[in-house]
């Protein structure tokens, strides 16, 4: 699936415990969007009857209502990223982590590895935010000005045409940082503090820059807004304050120490779910 497109095959993997069922939610609301069907895939010692499936997937009648599921066995990561990749378009749907040792924001060792592997985009969803119902009215698409995370602007308007959703493209200036090396990068104004001068300029190229990479569709309306700080956590804060419902985040799929500071970040403290898109290297 190319970072551009978004996909009708909503893939949630359950693992057995009640915080892994954190993701239905999500997945329902995006798969009602899409046109598609849920699919729970579970990866055990060997497959078993649906109808035996409930209860050790923590589920009631009714979760499993309007789904369909696919059990599997093996390696957990690789059987969800063997699935994906046998859809012509994916979409994975899953919890940060399960484990009631892990703290808020940290990775379990299946999500990690399927963020890691998987070519889908990844929707990471914090199980403390548990059953209640998720609806998509307003995304947040944080954009550093490179073409990479321009890359992220399709699905992310896509998504919010399909909900009538409002769609923020945030831009967050780092005081006393270089600007990025990437070709064809937008860098903001020296001076934030002077918008009666180069600002406005800045703002409409910035955008139309955007709008030319990204290719969004022409009717969905952009709302550009600005930050100043350490962007993890200026994304955290804008998102909490506008209570938006998605984060969209554009990566090239690096977990190493040391890298990816700002999606380390924003997974560990953002409380809403977080869209993960995958860019070519």
């Amino acid at each position: 699936m190319t970072p551009a497109t978004l996909a009708p095959a909503v893939i949630v993997p359950l693992d057995g415990t009640v915080h892994a069922t954190a993701a239905l939610p999500v997945a329902r609301g995006l798969a009602a969007l899409l046109g598609s069907t849920p699919c729970i895939v579970h990866v055990g010692v060997r497959p078993r009857p649906p109808r035996e499936m409930l209860e050790p997937l923590k589920l009631t009648s009714e979760q499993l209502e309007g789904s369909v599921l696919h059990q599997a066995t093996g390696s957990p990561a690789a059987a969800i990223v063997d699935l994906a990749a046998s859809r012509r378009h994916a979409l994975i749907v899953m919890c940060t982590h399960t484990g009631l040792d892990k703290p808020r924001g940290a990775l379990g060792s299946v999500t990690r590895e399927v963020l890691r592997t998987a070519a889908c985009p990844v929707v990471l969803v914090h199980p403390e935010r548990g059953p209640r119902p998720w609806t998509l009215r307003r995304l947040l698409l944080p954009h550093d000005g490179t073409p990479t995370s321009a890359a992220a602007l399709s699905p992310a308007a896509e998504l919010a045409r399909r909900a009538g959703a409002e769609l923020t493209v945030l831009h967050v200036a780092v005081p006393g940082s270089e600007p990025p090396g990437e070709p064809g990068t937008c860098a903001a104004p020296r001076y934030l503090d002077q918008p009666q001068h180069e600002w406005p300029a800045w703002a409409r190229e910035f955008l139309d820059r955007l709008r030319a990479i990204g290719r969004p569709p022409g009717e969905v309306p952009m709302r550009l807004s600005f930050a100043a700080g350490e962007a993890g956590r200026a994304i955290v804060e804008f998102a909490s304050r506008e209570a938006s419902d998605l984060i969209v985040l554009a990566w090239r799929g690096v977990l190493e120490p040391g890298r990816a500071l700002t999606a380390r970040a924003v997974v560990g403290g953002a409380s809403c779910p977080i869209l993960v898109v995958r860019v070519a290297a």
